[in-house]
């Protein structure tokens, strides 16, 4: 019973930090938000019955389901602490690796990766169910160099492999990291999470869409909207969610959330998977054997209206 309620105030502890770094809704609504045309994901939003994009009324969209049916959104994740799921406490997506192990978030949300706790990732996770289970998270890589002023707020993720399948074998390989944005460059983009607010509830995926660019003095909000956009607003629960803009046609990681923004961490993150990808050789003692695609348990928790039904 004392275990059981440690892991309950745990769970609690993550959600509170997510949600305490993003706690009143921006002014912008879904009517002030640029077009999401040319956006990763723009093609997979759900509409009302009037034909319409559903929103929260904050400018955040939903992502049409089941997510294992799209090569980002399956790739995209809930954390959450103990054995068994409950409502999202941050969010990771698989990233592209060596020993297709590695997943990506806030370094915030790492807190209780810790020797005797239990964290869990689970991808493409919808009204809560775990299409593709529920994974252990083993180890964390974060960096102490500084990136524009301020430690960056980004973490490499080790996903324990299980029963001879490896994380990205499942979600169709993982997501790779964009090159770093100059000052001024200006890139279209989408920003994807398991908010905890309603009417997400930390079941299920919103998105915002908008120009991104690169702020220099901004540390841990360098990665952020162009002057004259405001972020949507979706609450806590999505920080470590990523933030995602096409490079060559490919759709590729920028940054992770820590609040309206995140870090510049193409300058950090390359290092870490290289650090991740040996430990985790090393850890499991991983051979070369090729990917295993297996089939996705059968979806059953489909959101419904229009498009996303």
């Amino acid at each position: 019973m004392k275990s059981s309620n440690r892991l309950r105030a745990s769970c609690a502890a993550m959600i509170a930090a997510s949600i305490a770094l993003s706690t009143s809704p921006a002014s912008a609504d879904s009517a002030n938000q640029p077009s999401p045309e040319g956006a990763p994901l723009s093609d997979r939003l759900q509409y009302d019955d009037q034909g319409d994009l559903r929103t929260n009324g904050t400018g955040g969209y939903f992502v049409q389901t089941p997510y294992t049916e799209n090569s980002i959104s399956q790739k995209i994740g809930s954390m959450y602490v103990g054995e068994t799921f409950g409502p999202s406490g941050c969010t990771a997506s698989v990233i592209e690796s060596a020993t297709r192990t590695l997943a990506i978030t806030a370094d915030h949300c790492t807190v209780n990766i810790k020797p005797g706790s239990t964290v869990k990732f689970a991808p493409a996770a919808e009204e809560g169910q775990e299409p593709y289970g529920g994974w252990f998270i083993d180890k964390k890589f974060a960096s102490s160099d500084p990136v524009d002023g301020s430690i960056p707020d980004v973490a490499v993720l080790v996903i324990r492999p299980q029963d001879g399948k490896r994380i990205a074998d499942l979600t169709g390989g993982g997501l790779q990291i964009h090159p770093g944005l100059a000052a001024g460059e200006v890139v279209r983009g989408s920003f994807i999470g398991y908010p905890g607010p309603s009417p997400y509830n930390g079941l299920r995926q919103s998105i915002c869409i908008g120009d991104y660019t690169y702020h220099p003095d901004r540390g841990r909000g360098a990665i952020s909207r162009v002057s004259d956009q405001t972020e949507c607003w979706v609450g806590g629960g999505s920080s470590g969610g990523p933030y995602l803009a096409f490079a060559d046609g490919v759709p590729k990681i920028i940054t992770v959330l820590n609040s309206n923004g995140g870090s510049r961490i193409s300058d950090v993150v390359p290092d870490l998977i290289e650090q991740a990808d040996a430990w985790a050789q090393s850890e499991y003692n991983l051979d070369s054997t090729p990917p295993v695609v297996p089939t996705p348990i059968p979806d059953t928790g489909s959101l419904g209206g229009g498009a996303g039904s």
